[in-house]
C-alpha cells in the first residue's frame, strides 16, 4: 500500500512481458481495483488499533505528568502561603485580629442574606470582636479603619438580632 508506484510498475513490466508472448502489444495498464487477503485487512486494522492506542496512552502519561507538575506547583505555593501567613502573625499580632474581621464581615453578610431564620450566638462565628481585639490598638496602627469595625459590628448584630425564617 505504501508502495503503489512500484508495485504498479511491476505488474506493468509482467503484464508487457506476459502480453508479448501472445503477440500483445500492451501501451498502459490502470489498476483499478485491488483487494487484499483478510489476514493481510485485519493485520492493518490490527496495527492502527495499536498505533491508536498506543497515542492514547501517550496523552495520558503527558497528562498524568503535567497534573503532577501542578499538584507540585500548588503545593508549593501553599507552603509558601503558609509561611508567609507565619511571618505576618509573629510579627504583627494586629493581622491576625484583621482576619478575624476579615472572617465575622463574610460570615455576617452571607447570614444577613440568607432567607433562613438563624440565631446565632456572635462568640460561635468569630463575631465577639470587641472582646477579644485591642481595637485602640487596631485603629492607632492602621490596620483597621473605625468605620470597618462599625460595619462588621452592625453586621454581626444584625444577625445576631434578626430572626429569619426558616424555609
Amino acid at each position: 500500500i505504501t508502495q503503489r508506484q512500484m508495485v504498479s510498475n511491476m505488474v506493468r513490466e509482467q503484464l508487457v512481458e506476459r502480453a508479448r508472448d501472445f503477440n500483445i502489444i500492451l501501451e498502459d495498464v490502470a489498476i483499478t481495483d485491488l483487494t487484499f487477503s483478510p489476514q493481510y485487512t485485519q493485520a492493518v486494522e490490527a496495527k492502527q488499533v495499536a498505533q491508536q492506542e498506543a497515542q492514547r496512552a501517550a496523552i495520558l502519561v503527558e497528562r498524568a505528568v503535567q497534573e503532577r507538575r501542578q499538584k507540585i506547583v500548588q503545593a508549593e505555593g501553599e507552603t509558601r502561603a503558609a509561611l508567609l501567613l507565619g511571618e505576618a502573625i509573629a510579627n504583627n499580632a494586629g493581622y491576625l485580629k484583621l482576619r478575624r474581621i476579615t472572617a465575622a464581615k463574610k460570615i455576617a453578610e452571607t447570614m444577613s442574606k440568607s432567607q433562613n431564620k438563624v440565631y446565632l450566638s456572635s462568640d460561635s462565628l468569630f463575631l465577639n470582636i470587641r472582646e477579644t481585639l485591642g481595637d485602640d490598638a487596631l485603629y492607632a496602627s492602621g490596620a483597621v479603619a473605625p468605620e470597618e469595625a462599625i460595619i462588621t459590628e452592625a453586621a454581626a448584630a444584625s444577625v445576631e438580632e434578626t430572626p429569619v425564617e426558616q424555609a
